[in-house]
């Protein structure tokens, strides 16, 4: 089987990545593995030499300055003057214009070799001109209105309450005329259905732990031998770092010998006069007497990050909402207690109490009390959790997952043809 994974991003050994570039590069080795010919195919916005494994192909489009001109001029004048749907038009003619630079790149690339399927791994429309000779699938990994509400500092999940972009209302255009939808998440699955009416078939991501090129360098300078906490991820109002924000003093003064470890981008959160502050920066502040047990590292790639959450005692990952979570996966395969939001999606990971903590979203007593049970927590107790947490995550073993994309691509394939 030939098949390309049209996407925007793809992890390589030098870049700080999330998840969907993580999905990426995991498929593309996986099915290189057992026998297929792989192509990835990269949506960038920027001209860059992206350097992977070598028996799989990558390919990559970019957009010229000229046409960024282009689109920013037509923007401004669309709207206005208006900044926001400024924003809003530049961003839904970005997508309208890479969608079309991958249908041509995928018509070259099966003149070459035939395509069997296309799967377009992102939330970014790029089936939109997608060459219905060939047979493809749609991975959705986010609702952007939901995203986008959840990053507000009051917060919200519900979609009917989040305000649909051009461009979201665009993507909800397309996913309508897919026939084969993924979904990672129980939970997205269900907004799909309930307020989209698509045909959403769930199947999660693989994950493999590979160790071979940890770094240890920023570890062993910042992090050995301290007992401490990991929030990381991009800090802001959707990955809930407000709420480490407002419990990081009441966890360093229960427990004088505990670190606070972020690592990640930080962007703006309020503090308490309303006024805006980068998020490591209000954490270290609302930290008080003990800020010196607050450790920013910024953003890490992941051969730098993995080593961090390894000697955890604690993930904390408040997240409003999230698709599969990466950073769970990541952190439960390694043998650490998670302690993270309930109807985030985490659930489908998480067993409260059992395999890790799930509390109230929003609510910072509730993750205190979790913190605080999950550092009294006995060796044997502890063990109990670890091994629970380590028999889910099996259950996203490369071998399993690809025996599911597999039997579901050739599903696809068989039906596309009918």
């Amino acid at each position: 089987m030939h098949i390309v994974f049209a996407t925007v991003e793809l992890a390589t050994a030098n870049n700080a990545s999330g998840g969907l570039a993580s999905f990426t590069a995991n498929m593309a080795r996986i099915f290189a593995e057992n026998g297929h010919k792989v192509t990835v195919l990269v949506a960038a916005t920027k001209d860059e030499k992206l350097k992977f494994d070598e028996n799989i192909a990558v390919e990559t489009t970019y957009i010229k300055k000229s046409v960024w001109d282009a689109f920013d001029r037509a923007a401004k004048f669309l709207a206005f003057g208006g900044n926001k749907k400024n924003l809003d038009l530049r961003k839904f003619f970005i997508s309208v214009y890479k969608s079309r630079q991958v249908r041509k790149k995928i018509q070259e690339i099966n003149r070459v070799e035939k395509i069997d399927i296309v799967h377009y791994c992102d939330w970014n429309a790029l089936a939109y001109r997608a060459d219905k000779k060939i047979p493809f699938v749609v991975r959705v990994s986010s609702f952007m209105n939901i995203w986008e509400g959840a990053n507000l500092p009051e917060g919200n999940i519900e979609y009917a309450k989040n305000k649909l972009s051009i461009r979201d209302k665009w993507i909800v255009y397309v996913l309508k005329k897919s026939r084969y939808i993924i979904f990672p998440s129980k939970l997205l699955a269900e907004i799909g259905k309930k307020e989209l009416g698509l045909n959403a078939t769930v199947i999660e991501s693989p994950f493999r732990l590979d160790i071979k090129d940890w770094d240890y360098s920023l570890y062993q300078s910042n992090g050995a031998g301290k007992r401490y906490i990991i929030h990381y991820g991009n800090m802001r109002y959707f990955k809930g770092t407000h709420i480490v924000a407002l419990t990081v003093k009441k966890i360093l003064e229960k427990y004088p010998d505990i670190y606070l470890v972020l690592v990640g981008r930080s962007e703006a959160l309020l503090d308490e006069k309303g006024e805006k502050v980068r998020a490591d920066e209000l954490i270290k502040k609302n930290a008080g007497e003990f800020s010196d047990r607050v450790i920013c590292m910024g953003s890490l790639p992941r051969e730098q990050l993995y080593p961090f959450i390894q000697n955890a005692e604690i993930c904390f990952l408040p997240s409003r909402i999230e698709n599969l979570s990466n950073a769970c996966i990541e952190a439960m395969a390694m043998g650490k207690i998670v302690v993270a939001t309930n109807g985030a999606s985490y659930e489908q990971l998480i067993d409260d109490r059992v395999s890790g903590f799930l509390c109230e979203r929003d609510n910072p007593e509730s993750f205190l009390k979790a913190i605080y049970e999950a550092l009294n927590m006995s060796k044997e107790e502890k063990d109990k959790m670890i091994l629970k947490a380590s028999e889910r995550i099996k259950l996203l073993n490369p071998d399993t997952i690809y025996r599911k994309y597999f039997n579901y691509y050739n599903k696809v394939i068989k039906e596309w043809y009918r």
